[in-house]
């Protein structure tokens, strides 16, 4: 008997780490107009950022269904495996909801879905810890209780680069997109009670930056447990945010830092240039 842990596409780990960490990533679909796509088999991340750069309509995102949930849930409950689902936060996506679906065609088996309140990397630090507890020998069902001990302390701020893919998905006027960009105004949006929200604005991606951190020394840092720090096509920034966080954060010497590409899920929103941290608080 073993401990499965299901996850989506949207926690942003790349699907070749399945293998590594023995999880599963279910991916997303993606419409760009007429043709869809799926999440890391037909469109990679840096396909999809291609095709948001000349897109004139942000694209759709598709949610897990029941029956997809169902297959997994069949092949690793006919082996005699227990599950855990850290799927996107409901409050974000249906895919929470089709997990529970799913798990009432399964009565009383050992299926614990968690809604996780986050997204992005964010989600892929919960899923590293659940791997972690896992590997420590952990059952399904403590696993889970321990993930929902903690979900409300993960943290994640992020600067948004570029005010365009907000005008598009309606966040923003185009008045306020005009006016925003030559003022070079940043949003700081944060995810709080598992959904995602603008806190701040500064002016300038590097104000963006000190704004994040600011942040984050407010709420503190556990450094026993992995940093994440994630960025949408737009490496550079995240760099430059790590090495801030190098230099204004003692002790992150004590603990991991992980690095993470922003794929389609969140990327479809925040659009290209978005960076920014997630951790657990003290």
């Amino acid at each position: 008997m073993a401990v499965r842990i299901i996850t989506d596409s949207s926690c942003d780990h790349p699907f070749s780490i399945q293998k590594e960490w023995d999880i599963k990533i279910m991916p997303f679909k993606v419409i760009f107009g007429d043709d869809e796509y799926v999440d890391g088999q037909d469109l990679t991340i840096q396909q999809f950022y291609q095709l948001m750069y000349t897109a004139t309509e942000l694209p759709k995102t598709v949610q897990i269904n029941p029956i997809e949930f169902e297959e997994v849930f069949k092949e690793y409950l006919d082996a005699g495996d227990e599950i855990v689902v850290l799927p996107i936060s409901r409050h974000m996506s249906g895919t929470y909801n089709n997990a529970l679906v799913a798990k009432e065609q399964f009565p009383g088996a050992p299926i614990y879905v968690v809604n996780t309140l986050n997204v992005t990397f964010g989600l892929g630090l919960l899923v590293e810890i659940a791997v972690r507890l896992r590997n420590q020998g952990l059952d399904a069902k403590s696993i889970a209780e321990q993930i929902e001990s903690i979900k409300e302390r993960v943290r994640l701020y992020a600067v948004v680069g570029d005010l365009k893919y907000l005008k598009m998905g309606g966040r923003l006027s185009s008045a306020g997109a005009v006016v925003g960009t030559l003022l070079g105004i940043k949003p700081i949006i944060c995810i709080q009670e598992g959904k995602v929200i603008g806190i701040d604005k500064a002016r300038g991606i590097k104000a963006g930056y000190q704004a994040v951190l600011s942040y984050a020394k407010k709420d503190g840092i556990d450094f026993s447990y992995p940093v994440y720090f994630g960025h949408s096509d737009f490496p550079g920034g995240m760099e430059e945010l790590i090495s801030l966080y190098k230099q204004e954060f003692e002790g992150w010497e004590n603990g991991e830092i992980h690095a993470s590409d922003i794929g389609p899920i969140v990327g479809t929103h925040a659009g290209p240039g978005c960076t920014g941290i997630a951790f657990i608080a003290k």
